[in-house]
């Protein structure tokens, strides 16, 4: 098992020295870079390629067909992304984001957690098993995507209308999502493992102010500058209402057994209890995520010259819709706070996931394969705030599951889309542990 270890951490440092950043368009986009990625992919695994059926959808998103013992059953599909987010050069403790270095027991470089981790350890897996004459009992479908990072247009939202088209439905998929993680965040002293049942939306808008132009020398009272800045001052200082949702409801309940006295009576009864517990969730920012729609502004620009006043100011955006919500209901809010006048723009548009199944066969069998796994962990199911391809999947599935079997401090958990990600190579062992159970106990 070493060996295969060893050899499964090669290939996801070979995988990270592919540069596959994507963009909203293709265009922008180093496509060679991500048809060497998919070529590494076919040298690499070579009973998969040869013993299962694989479809290129729009050119870069790869979907892997193993048929089962009985194909008139409903199938699994599991989905994983191999590109990535841009990447500084400088500050990487090993020659930069892409030098895919194996060091001090670990994998270095963008993409080693998020998501070329799955990548590899699926068609790690998946290649093991057909190396052992495995047959799963129905059929199991893999899809990759190509530009999750950036809303999947080109990638998901193009493999979701081909499934469709040939009238698959699944009794669920399974993302990336949760992990293992430290329970002191949430104030338990277990290691608890989340999955992930449904996303918040991330839809992102630009808002344009306009103004006069002319000389600084004899500026108007607001310049569009200024008025950018008072809109983005009120907004900021004026969230949305925090809502208890049913998904919280749940994570809450999940964790009150392990809370002490008072705490765990009043946790396992979150909607009674709601404006208690609101005080406190409101003052972490990730807890704080999981009860309202937020708003982040994330890129501006205006003017041209230091003595020229701007005719244009713009911000960018980034919204995530929490359940029961409309991207347009965040946009109202907006103009009911400000009372302002400016354009909107939208640059990409979502609306929320809805919420998984905890009732289900399929999820009792996923928990099943994080107990035998990672046995001292608290299972937990939770809401999502970030995003990946399976919401556009929900369609497809009877349900959509989030969950990236790898043990994480907070501290790692931080390096995704930052300097220094990395995976350590004992991790990415629990990660192949973990496919193998959940594959060859499915039923």
């Amino acid at each position: 098992m070493e060996v295969k270890i060893e050899q499964a951490a090669q290939r996801l440092a070979e995988a990270v020295r592919f540069p596959t950043i994507s963009h909203f368009s293709m265009e922008e986009m180093d496509l060679d870079v991500f048809s060497s990625f998919l070529g590494f992919l076919k040298t690499s695994y070579p009973l998969l390629h040869h013993k299962l059926e694989r479809t290129l959808i729009n050119g870069y998103s790869p979907v892997y067909r193993w048929p089962g013992k009985d194909s008139s059953r409903q199938p699994v599909l599991f989905l994983a992304h191999y590109d990535v987010v841009p990447a500084l050069e400088e500050g990487w403790t090993h020659e930069g984001p892409f030098s895919g270095v194996i060091a001090d027991g670990l994998v270095w470089g963008r993409g080693s957690i998020d998501d070329k981790s799955s990548v590899i350890g699926w068609m790690e897996t998946f290649e093991s098993l057909l190396g052992e004459g495995y047959e799963p009992p129905r059929d199991l479908w893999l899809a990759l995507g190509f530009d999750e990072e950036v809303n999947g247009g080109n990638g998901a939202q193009k493999v979701v209308p081909w499934f469709a088209e040939k009238g698959i439905h699944f009794e669920f998929v399974l993302d990336e999502g949760g992990a293992v993680s430290d329970g002191s965040m949430i104030g338990i002293k277990e290691p608890v493992a989340v999955i992930g049942l449904a996303e918040k939306a991330s839809a992102c808008f630009e808002f344009i102010f306009k103004g006069e132009e002319g000389h600084s020398s004899t500026p108007p009272a607001h310049t569009s500058l200024g008025c950018m800045a008072e809109f983005i001052y009120k907004v900021e200082r004026n969230p949305m209402p925090a809502r208890l949702t049913e998904t919280v409801e749940q994570m809450l309940q999940s964790i009150a057994p392990y809370m002490p006295g008072i705490q765990s009576r009043i946790l396992a009864r979150p909607k009674l209890f709601f404006p208690l517990i609101r005080p406190t969730l409101l003052k972490n920012k990730q807890t704080a995520a999981l009860l309202r729609s937020t708003v982040a502004f994330t890129v501006s620009h205006s003017g041209s010259a230091p003595n020229i006043l701007p005719k244009e100011a713009v911000c960018t955006a980034n919204l995530r819709v929490l359940q029961g919500e409309t991207s347009a209901d965040v946009l109202a809010h907006l103009q009911k706070l400000t009372g302002m006048d400016y354009e909107v723009r939208p640059i990409a548009v979502e609306e929320p996931s809805r919420a998984a199944s905890t009732d289900t066969a399929a999820y009792g069998h996923l928990t099943g394969a994080i107990g035998r796994i990672f046995p001292d962990a608290v299972i937990i199911p939770y809401l999502m705030a970030g995003g990946t391809d399976s919401r556009y999947y929900e369609e497809l599935a009877d349900n959509v599951y989030r969950f990236q079997p790898l043990r994480l401090k907070e501290e790692e958990l931080a390096l995704m889309h930052g300097t220094d990600e990395r995976l350590a190579i004992d991790k990415l062992a629990d990660m192949l542990a973990f496919y193998r159970e959940l594959l060859v106990t499915l039923n």
